[in-house]
């Protein structure tokens, strides 16, 4: 139990770090579109423009596109019981992506784990998800944490978002 909280933790502090990059790219962002918006359009000088705006959001993305990665996924995964298949759970690491990922899903209450999915190569998506661990009826508050691994499967960052399971009978 330990080791989880404190996988937990590591986890967490990885996610704030991530969201952190995430924040501090978006802030360039806002401050060069507001230069564009108030400053002349004058290249020799180097403000953004129109004709090079790709360019530089590229060099941005760049800068912090190692370890990001574009999340596509439920948020409310409904099981119709503890043992079924939820008909609306899915997970798909998208072919913007630079690495494979797995995921955990956890039960926020206790930090029980409740799935651990397969490696997902970039491009591949996984539905119809059956928990490994049987809830009773009711909602449950979840995260799932992504870990991205490189082509050695190592880790190269983690970051988690929060699910709600349901689960009718």
């Amino acid at each position: 139990m330990e080791n989880q909280k404190e996988t937990a933790n590591k986890g967490r502090r990885k996610m704030i770090i991530i969201a952190f990059v995430v924040l501090c790219a978006a802030l360039v962002v806002c401050v060069v579109l507001l230069l564009q918006k108030t400053k002349p359009k004058e290249l020799d000088r180097g403000f953004v423009d129109e004709s090079n705006k790709d360019t530089v959001m590229e060099d941005m993305g760049d800068k912090v596109a190692e370890g990001m990665f574009e999340c596509k996924m439920t948020t409310s995964w409904v099981f119709e019981d503890g043992k079924s298949e939820s008909p609306n759970a899915y997970v798909a690491n998208v072919e913007n992506n630079l690495h494979t990922i797995y995921f955990d899903v956890y039960e926020k209450a206790t930090e029980e784990l409740l799935y651990s999915s397969p490696m997902l190569p970039v491009g591949t998506e996984l539905d119809n998800i059956k928990l490994e661990k049987e809830l009773q009826k009711g909602e449950y508050d979840a995260v799932v944490m992504y870990t991205l691994v490189d082509e050695d499967n190592e880790e190269v960052s983690t970051v988690g978002f929060d699910i709600t399971i349901s689960v009718n009978n």
